[in-house]
């Protein structure tokens, strides 16, 4: 009978959870778009590029916890031969109960994605926050001439909106 109740209990919180990722339209406290070091990777403006976008919410007691671990993950995700395009996140607080933490991630190709998000420092931070965080994880394919403009907020809000309204081809994620 309890297991039947904590069953019920976790499915309306997933069902809860994933109404919050799907309403979530929200661009406030983003970061411009930004580029890792030395990149010097051509785009090419027809060519689809793989799209993360990375949406959590967990209680504001875990959110020095979470800055702590995600500090190294940007480290390495902005490391020479990620892979990484470029990337934008935001965080915001939605009450005492409800830390939102968000990133915007486009890559060379899926496969560099898969890497990093099997290496140290995400799957570290990943580990340590499992029963902290609940995730939602939107995949899409952007053209290059879709890509905000580096350091602009404005073009960077506008392709993280496109992104939250679905307006990219949805990625499958591979079996």
């Amino acid at each position: 009978m309890v297991s039947m109740f904590s069953q019920d209990k976790t499915a309306t919180r997933q069902a809860i959870v994933t109404a919050m990722h799907k309403g979530d339209q929200y661009i406030g406290l983003l970061k411009p778009w930004a580029l890792p070091p030395n990149t010097q990777t051509p785009i090419d403006k027809e060519k689809e590029y793989f799209t993360v976008a990375t949406w959590g919410t967990m209680h504001t007691a875990r959110a020095f916890k979470f800055a702590r671990l995600t500090s190294a993950i940007g480290e390495q995700l902005h490391s020479e031969g990620s892979g990484l395009i470029g990337e934008t996140r935001q965080v915001s607080t939605w009450g005492f109960s409800d830390f939102r933490a968000e990133t915007f991630t486009v890559w060379h190709e899926r496969e560099h994605m898969a890497a990093f998000y099997q290496s140290g420092a995400h799957r570290r931070a990943m580990t340590e926050m499992k029963e902290d965080v609940s995730f939602r994880v939107r995949r899409v394919w952007v053209k290059g001439s879709d890509l905000p403009t580096p350091g602009d907020s404005t073009s960077t809000k506008a392709f993280v909106s496109r992104i939250k309204n679905g307006d990219f081809p949805e990625a499958v994620k591979k079996a």
